[in-house]
């Protein structure tokens, strides 16, 4: 594909400064991009731009950018990412039910959905239109799909759960899995049922390999626009809000109560029955011990804001120091004392 910098800043909504006539032919990375390549910068790493010599370069605002042409736009990183989808287009999917997979009779399956080999779907299944569900995927009975939705290898649906519009599920997550409830009783566990299911709203993705466990009663549910990360997992009956962002590793256990836009950085654990508030942010390996407002920025274990957590690990940094100081004053004041006793 060849289009020229006014084409795209067209296509993007953005204004051309430079030569809107050059021609590009491919996207890439900033430290790759050549003449014919569109890349991107955002701060800090617009200033790196002079020496780069791209095609074009997507930016926010006017910058100092050498010999590259610039194309403005609000949002540069969601400009980047609708020409990847101009330049990279997916593969096209051809509708329809594979010979070896096993479909159930009372499964409803929507136009123009691709269900591919060795998939196996359950009774009552319903798949909305455009679908798609790749090979070795499971769906339990009961399942409902959403329409334009994909399912990729290996994903397990668990019965009775319910997917919203254009979810995206990666290869092998499981969703709707037994939740981890037990009764103990002189040391013997005793497995509780969870009879629950899981709720995700429309325009949600779930990573490889990540858990959503089924409620006990009721639903584990995520909201529309929430997206998670691979490896993570979220306990029996926690309810995540929408538009959060879960990175890899991040477990929530059972209960838990997130907000709308919570980002839970790579690797925070949380305990479960607890609140957490609308925009709240918690950074890498943040341990969330008790209930959270929203609207700050919280990192460390126990999760405290950042400011003071930042000012502690600059204590602890010189704590060694610290120590060296407190022995010495600690010596001087016994040998004072010890003057005093002999006076």
């Amino acid at each position: 594909m060849k289009k020229t910098v006014q084409e795209l800043a067209v296509l993007l909504g953005g204004t051309v400064i430079g030569n809107g006539d050059a021609v590009i032919e491919d996207v890439k990375g900033l430290a790759e991009a050549g003449q014919q390549d569109i890349t991107f910068a955002v701060d800090p790493y617009t200033e790196y731009l002079p020496q780069v010599h791209a095609g074009a370069v997507i930016v926010e605002k006017e910058v100092p950018a050498g010999d590259n042409t610039l194309v403005i736009v609000e949002n540069p990183r969601l400009a980047f990412s609708q020409l990847l989808v101009l330049f990279h287009p997916r593969q096209s999917i051809t509708p329809g039910i594979h010979p070896t997979a096993i479909v159930d009779s009372s499964a409803a399956v929507g136009e123009d959905v691709a269900i591919m080999p060795y998939a196996v779907i359950g009774k009552n299944v319903e798949i909305g239109k455009g679908s798609t569900i790749y090979p070795y995927v499971f769906l339990g009975d009961n399942v409902k799909i959403g329409e334009g939705s994909v399912i990729y290898p290996g994903a397990v649906i668990h019965e009775n759960c319910v997917l919203g519009k254009r979810a995206v599920i990666r290869a092998h997550a499981v969703i709707g899995g037994e939740g981890f409830g037990f009764a103990t009783e002189k040391g013997k566990h005793t497995r509780i049922p969870q009879i629950g299911n899981v709720t995700i709203g429309d325009d949600v993705e779930i990573g490889a390999c990540t858990c959503l466990d089924n409620a006990t009663l009721g639903s584990t549910k995520v909201g529309r626009g929430t997206k998670i990360d691979n490896l993570v997992h979220l306990g029996h009956n926690v309810e995540i809000g929408e538009d959060c962002f879960l990175i890899a590793q991040t477990g929530i256990a059972g209960s838990t109560k997130a907000g709308n836009h919570v980002i839970f950085a790579g690797q925070t654990g949380c305990t479960g029955h607890i609140t957490i508030g609308d925009n709240a942010v918690f950074a890498g390996k943040t341990g969330i011990t008790g209930n959270i407002k929203g609207n700050q920025v919280y990192a460390g274990f126990p999760a405290r804001p950042h400011m003071e957590w930042s000012r502690t690990q600059v204590y602890l940094k010189h704590l060694p120091e610290m120590a060296r100081t407190v022995k010495a004053l600690q010596k001087k004041i016994a040998e004072l004392e010890k003057k005093l006793e002999q006076q």
